[in-house]
């Protein structure tokens, strides 16, 4: 029999009869474990998980386990092979008994059933409801109160419990109360490392929020205290791709579903990350139970792209809800001046929909082709604002899916002749929004091509004349207000007459003036989660005065090395406090004194000929 892969985490939600009315997250290992196999998952593209083999082939395995991972899924899922592991070392599950009881949702120990409790869960009641009291008056009753508010996690007495740890709820003291509360038991602690928020941040953060180095810091310091094996289940850069595209069709195969010749399983992955990127395992399953609900005979069916339209109206729901920035909010939030820009995006945007109801008119007209040119100076925000347009493209159904990718346009040339055209080829195929970043390195310096650039531009215009209306393409890349010689896109554009015939409209970028460096600096430090008083402001731009005129001027790179220099000497001065517990004002403070030594260290690393171009950041 052919070993099964874990299409999602055995995760069971339910809540149970008791004062509280609980809510009850668990891991419910599956009864025939062994059928379940860690090699086949790896080989069905779980990469990620192979370090796993690391502890499920060591003689003696720690008490407390720390798994780093990018997500509570792909964590729980390494809970779940490593508790099977175990398991079937002992030769079997211990107890069998059901997680409730048949009076139906009380609570009873299983080792087949690791309860998953969040950081804040554990900080929340270790804080307010475990603290000791005296045995007399009123602090009686409001101990017997506090007693019926244990929840049901705190009598695990004998089997596993799951922690969550992540970045927002972390701080210097939590991971104590891990060993605290659950000294005795075995705990798998898992740690979420990614930024919690990806949009501009107001107010305070919830238990002091910390930078990754510092959250790593903490998981390091676990470690050691506790005497933890550990193991990293992240993904490496491309993997996730692949790995869900084959989740999507063992979860099919496993419903016995087949799908019809020229399925995209891309587009319904990409597109169940996009509603939950946090659960896309679970998001899949959730997208294809609802494909088949309405269907007389789901295990016999073939499914094709049309019967998963239905996800693109959730997707624009979440837009619509704010629980997602639509592409122009994003603009408009993210985007520093570049008024006449936006204005551009606009308009192309409104022909674009005023030709959608033209031809849903029947009304005979020229066709637009989707393809444009952006000019500028390299950290202009060129592929930025080519993103965000494709994203308003795809909020007004202008697009058919927002699937996103920036390449360089040497990426376009094959290794060997006969590579390069379905290279192309499959750029349309798999992408909505394509940026073509320096693309005049498709061709040589004086404007001729080699056989590899000839091919991959002879299929580019193919392709722009199939695709000219249902996809965003943009060439991006250094022009524009510069000199002559360095023009090189220029020299891209009129190497061949028919992708120059193809370009709709072409973007100037000016580089930002110093005012707008500031408001682009103090930006990037609030989203960054830290608090940067309005005095700072003047030297800010002083600095950027000088830096603006220069020829190797990076425009909005530069204020995040001026953000990510200051913050070495915001450590430094921080750390020499030596301070038993950091406050948050602490790690969310930049003072004059760190932006004057950053700006200081950068100016020693232009040197004083600020044309030639040097390494800013770390000496």
């Amino acid at each position: 029999m052919k070993r099964k892969i874990l299409v999602k985490p055995p995760l069971k939600e339910t809540y149970i009869n008791n004062a509280n009315n609980e809510k009850v997250s668990y891991i419910n290992l599956p009864e025939e474990y062994k059928e379940y196999s860690l090699e086949e998952d790896i080989k069905q593209g779980g990469i990620h998980l192979k370090n796993l083999f690391g502890l499920t082939g060591k003689k003696n395995i720690s008490r407390v386990i720390s798994i780093t991972a990018d997500s509570v899924e792909m964590g729980l899922m390494s809970v779940a092979y490593l508790a099977m592991n175990i398991a079937e070392r002992r030769g079997g599950y211990e107890e069998q008994l059901s997680f409730l009881s048949d009076d139906d949702k009380a609570w009873i120990e299983s080792d087949r059933k690791i309860p998953v409790i969040t950081i804040n869960d554990l900080i929340s009641y270790m804080r307010n409801d475990a603290l000791p009291f005296e045995d007399h008056g009123y602090l009686v009753a409001q101990a017997h109160q506090r007693e019926k508010r244990k929840p049901y996690w705190s009598q695990c007495l004998y089997y596993s419990v799951c922690i969550i740890v992540d970045r927002v709820s972390a701080d210097s003291t939590c991971l104590n109360y891990i060993n605290m509360f659950f000294r005795n038991k075995n705990v798998y602690v898992v740690f979420i490392d990614k930024k919690p928020f990806d949009v501009e941040m107001e107010g305070e953060f919830p238990y002091g929020f910390m930078d990754s180095e510092h959250f790593m810091a903490l998981r390091n310091n676990f470690i050691l205290a506790n005497a933890s094996d550990v193991v990293n289940v992240s993904f490496d850069k491309n993997e996730s791709l692949q790995y869900y595209k084959n989740i999507f069709k063992q979860n099919l195969s496993q419903r016995n579903i087949k799908v019809k010749k020229g399925f995209s399983y891309e587009r319904v992955v990409n597109l169940a990350r996009s509603i939950n990127k946090d659960a896309v395992c679970d998001m899949i399953d959730k997208i294809v139970v609802y494909a088949i609900k309405d269907m007389e005979k789901p295990v016999l069916c073939s499914l094709g792209n049309k019967d998963f339209d239905f996800v693109d109206q959730f997707i624009r729901g979440n837009l619509s809800n704010g629980i997602c920035d639509s592409g122009k909010i994003l603009m408009e939030k993210n985007l520093v001046g570049m008024d006449d820009i936006k204005q551009q995006v606009y308009d192309i945007v409104n022909v674009m929909k005023y030709n959608k109801i033209r031809s849903q008119m029947n009304i005979p007209g020229s066709s637009f082709h989707n393809v444009h040119v952006m000019l500028g100076a390299p950290g202009t925000a060129k592929t930025t604002v080519a993103r965000y347009m494709g994203q308003m493209m795809f909020d007004e159904k202008l697009l058919p899916d927002n699937r996103y990718i920036c390449i360089n346009g040497a990426e376009l040339k094959g290794m060997y002749v006969g590579h390069s055209a379905p290279k192309t080829k499959k750029l349309f195929e798999d992408y909505d929004v394509i940026i073509i970043d320096e693309a005049y390195s498709i061709v040589e310096e004086n404007g001729t091509t080699d056989s590899f650039g000839n091919e991959a531009i002879a299929q580019l215009i193919i392709e722009l004349e199939n695709h000219s209306t249902d996809k965003l393409v943009v060439f991006a890349g250094y022009g524009g207000d510069v000199d002559e010689k360095d023009n090189r896109m220029q020299t891209f554009i009129d190497s061949n007459p028919g992708i120059k015939s193809r370009i709709t409209s072409t973007f100037y970028f000016k580089s930002y003036t110093s005012k707008d460096m500031v408001e682009i600096f103090k930006r990037i430090a609030k989203n960054s989660g830290y608090c940067i008083s309005n005095d700072l402001d003047k030297v800010v731009e002083d600095f950027f005065k000088k830096r603006v005129s220069a020829r190797d001027f990076g425009n909005g790179r530069e204020a995040r090395v001026l953000l990510e220099t200051a913050e070495v000497f915001a450590a430094k001065r921080v750390m020499s406090l030596d301070k038993e517990q950091y406050s948050k004002v602490d790690m969310q403070t930049l003072t004059l004194e760190d932006i004057e030594n950053a700006i200081r260290r950068m100016e020693k690393s232009y040197g004083k000929d600020e044309k030639t171009i040097r390494k800013i950041g770390f000496e």
